[in-house]
Order: structure tokens, then C-alpha cells, then sequence
């Protein structure tokens, strides 16, 4: 198979799992240079959440079809990210982990680390991982709006 230039491979890396971390954030900076629709589309819509600060840092795309779990910088639930990078094909970024940088980069995201309880938290995880979505976080997003425009 001929190798891809524009998308580093796994294969014949002999590193340690910090270097892998290290070309995937290099990449994923790399990528939100030159943010596509996709990636314009999450941060310009506010379809990102950050649920969790501690102990590990949770954020929740809010797909079109399928929320996805993310940690910033090394990992997305997406088909692609699981399939593709943790598989070894690849270590091309997902364009969530690229829009969850340019979120973060621009201050455009739901900071929810706050309000949410530990409890609420799980419930959006099980929810994402069995039905692919979270009707719960949708419910405190739209609660949070209400009352903004309320008030």
C-alpha cells in the first residue's frame, strides 16, 4: 500500500505511547489551522461541553446522529478515532479532538465542569456509550438557554 504523506502512520513507530500523544497533538494544531466545515461547524454552534475538569478532562461532541466522548488531545468515541488511530492505521485526529482545540483556543464551548454533579456526569457517559446520544445533557443545555433568555 503506498504510504500517505499528509497522514502519519502507527506503523514502524517505535516509540513510546508519549511520542504517539505528542504527533497527535502536533496534528491535531496542525489541523485546526486550517479548521473545515465540520470542525467550523461544532465550534461555531456551540456543540461542544466540557462535563469534567478532574480527575481526567470530559468533553462531549453533540453530533448531528452520535454524541462522542472525548479527552482533549488523545481521545475521541467516534468510529474514526477508534477504528483508525487507536487501531494503528493512522494518527490522523478526528475533525471533534481538532474542533475541541479550536474550542478551546476561541473560549466557544459549554463549560458544564462546574454544575454538573459527579452522578449527572455518569448518567451523559452511560447515555453516549448505550444510545449514542444524551438526552440529559441536551435537557441541561436547553435549561441553561431558557434561562438565559429568560433572564
Amino acid at each position: 500500500m503506498p504510504e500517505n504523506k499528509d497522514k502519519p502512520s502507527i506503523e514502524g513507530l517505535t516509540t513510546g505511547r508519549g511520542a504517539l500523544a505528542s504527533i497527535l497533538r502536533k496534528r491535531i494544531v496542525e489541523r485546526a489551522e486550517v479548521a473545515s466545515g465540520d470542525e467550523q461547524w461544532l465550534v461555531g454552534m456551540l456543540r461542544l461541553v466540557r462535563v469534567q475538569r478532574f480527575p481526567v478532562e470530559l468533553w462531549v461532541a453533540l453530533g448531528k446522529e452520535s454524541d462522542y466522548i472525548l479527552i482533549p488531545y488523545m481521545f475521541c468515541s467516534c468510529p474514526h478515532f477508534t477504528i483508525r488511530v487507536t487501531g494503528g492505521v493512522n494518527l490522523e485526529p478526528c475533525y471533534h479532538l481538532v474542533a475541541t482545540h479550536i474550542a478551546l483556543s476561541t473560549g466557544r464551548f459549554h463549560d458544564l465542569s462546574e454544575s454538573l454533579s459527579p452522578d449527572d456526569v455518569e448518567a451523559i457517559l452511560l447515555e453516549i456509550l448505550t444510545y449514542g446520544r444524551s438526552t440529559l445533557l441536551r435537557k441541561v443545555l436547553y435549561r441553561i438557554k431558557k434561562e438565559d433568555s429568560d433572564g
